[in-house]
């Protein structure tokens, strides 16, 4: 029920997609630093980039933040306030394999694409992932 929920959400912040990047006062600061990411980077320049993530997602996490892939091992998530998540996926030996600049939809409800408290980098079975 809630994949629904989460389906229905990215259907309508499809189409209000260009009239809220339109009133959104631009892109943010770290949307910018995003767009400097390139494939097989490692996990400790783009965090030298982007500075420390906010949330990680791992293979044994279940539910609507699981990692899409079996080939991408680790998805770090930065609060990018008021726009949706920059996200970096990496493979196995951490390396990156795609990204989202976090210009999907900037305004009051972006929160929402944000991953729960469970996936905070303050977590002990997160944290070795996000320094």
């Amino acid at each position: 029920m809630r994949k629904i929920h989460i389906s229905i959400l990215i259907i309508t912040l499809m189409i209000i997609l260009p009239l809220s990047y339109a009133f959104s006062g631009g892109v943010t600061s770290l949307s910018k630093k995003a767009s400097e990411l390139k494939i097989g980077m490692s996990r400790k320049v783009v965090i030298n980039l982007l500075d420390h993530p906010t949330w990680a997602v791992i293979p044994s996490d279940k539910g609507d933040f699981a990692l899409p892939d079996p080939r991408i091992k680790l998805e770090l998530y930065w609060k990018n306030t008021p726009c949706s998540p920059v996200v970096v996926q990496f493979n196995s030996v951490y390396k990156v394999t795609g990204w989202d600049e976090g210009r999907v939809y900037c305004g009051k409800d972006a929160y929402l694409l944000e991953p729960p408290n469970n996936y905070s980098c303050g977590k002990a079975d997160r944290s070795k992932f996000c320094k």
